[in-house]
């Protein structure tokens, strides 16, 4: 059976609020984490709506192992504490949080 890349992608709302140094040290450090377990690349990134965060795995088995990990439970409480003192509503302001199979890349 062959494996298919995947990326996690988690979109968030920002209702006219910035991101602050604390949430963007906690994604920082959630993405860091996610390169020692396996991920093969990450994007942080924001428009005027929305926080945009995405992961890259070689597989979907790697992705999960990773987050059924304590490093994954702990970064993503970390991650959850600074967007609600930011004043987001978690999990309301999710727009949208998947795991997707590449189809084609370049």
């Amino acid at each position: 059976m062959e494996t298919s890349s995947v990326i996690r992608m988690w979109i968030t709302n920002k209702n006219n609020r910035e991101i602050t140094a604390a949430m963007s040290e906690s994604l920082v450090s959630f993405l860091s984490t996610a390169l020692e377990h396996g991920c093969i690349g990450s994007t942080f990134a924001e428009d005027d709506e929305r926080v945009i965060v995405y992961t890259r795995w070689s597989d979907e088995m790697t992705l999960e192992k990773f987050r059924s990990s304590e490093a994954y439970t702990i970064q993503e409480g970390d991650i959850i504490q600074s967007f609600v003192s930011a004043g987001f509503e978690i999990p309301g302001d999710i727009l949208f949080n998947s795991t997707g199979k590449i189809v084609f890349s370049n």
